[in-house]
C-alpha cells in the first residue's frame, strides 16, 4: 500500500505544481518510506527460512513482488487518466 501511496504522491506532484515545497519529500521520503519498510516482508522470509520452507519463501517472495508491481502499475494507469483529463 505504501506504493500506491507513493505513486499518487509523485503522479499527482508531476501534474500540480505547488509553491510549498516540503510536503513531496515529507509525504514521499517520510511518510511513504516509513510506510513501505520491508521489516515484515524480511521477518516472514527469515520465517520460513527457519522452517526449511524454501517453496513457501520463493512463492511468498513472487507474490509480494507482482502484486507490488500490480497495484503500482494499475494505480499509476487509474491516476494518470484522471489527472490528464
Amino acid at each position: 500500500m505504501g506504493s500506491v501511496v507513493l505513486v499518487a504522491v509523485l503522479l499527482y506532484s508531476r501534474h500540480h505544481k505547488s509553491a510549498k515545497w516540503w510536503w513531496r519529500p515529507a509525504l514521499g521520503a517520510g511518510f511513504c518510506g516509513g510506510f513501505t519498510t520491508y521489516s515484515a516482508f524480511a521477518l516472514k522470509m527469515d520465517q520460513y527460512f527457519e522452517g526449511r520452507s524454501i517453496t513457501e519463501a520463493i512463492v511468498y517472495a513472487v507474490a509480494s513482488l507482482l502484486g507490488t508491481f500490480i497495484l503500482v502499475f494499475s494505480t499509476h494507469e487509474l491516476l494518470e487518466r484522471k489527472l490528464v483529463k
